[in-house]
């Protein structure tokens, strides 16, 4: 994203270890970690883009962060994301309402990509994969194996109000 956007910087985070990662890939990356639910520790309207991948969201504080003529944009899984993988938890069927319904407010959709391709895994990345899924606090499941999985995902623009 970075090297379409030339005067941007990244970013914050709620996970240290995607934070670390993130600030790692780009020479303007910088990262912070950061509760989601509490109000960002930036200035109202200096922000081009906010980018919400798989995670909870705070409408008020994107809206607030976010430069006149900025963007949302929030992926998040389909019920195919990931199913092969044992134990994985499928997707709540009203998420997009209730996604469209915590944003309408404040932001509308400009553009949504649905991003699904397949992906073959060796056991040990099955394994991580499957430690990474909301469900992995109860632990990785037994009999992950090599397997090929469906990555799923919908990719939504938004235009603050």
């Amino acid at each position: 994203m970075l090297d379409h956007l030339p005067g941007a910087r990244a970013g914050l985070d709620t996970s240290v270890r995607a934070a670390r990662s993130a600030a790692r890939v780009h020479p303007r990356a910088a990262a912070a970690t950061w509760d989601v639910f509490r109000p960002f520790p930036l200035a109202d309207g200096v922000a081009d883009v906010v980018l919400d991948v798989f995670a909870p969201r705070n409408p008020a504080e994107f809206h607030r962060v976010l430069r006149r003529g900025g963007r949302l944009v929030v992926a998040r899984p389909t019920a195919r994301h990931l199913a092969q993988l044992p134990g994985v938890v499928g997707v709540d069927p009203a998420k997009e309402n209730r996604l469209s319904r915590v944003l309408a407010g404040r932001f509308t959709p400009v553009t949504t990509e649905d991003v699904t391709y397949s992906l073959s895994l060796s056991r040990e990345d099955a394994s991580n994969l499957a430690s990474m899924t909301p469900n992995a606090r109860h632990g990785v499941p037994p009999g992950v194996t090599a397997c090929e999985v469906t990555v799923s995902v919908l990719v939504t623009a938004y235009q603050a109000r």
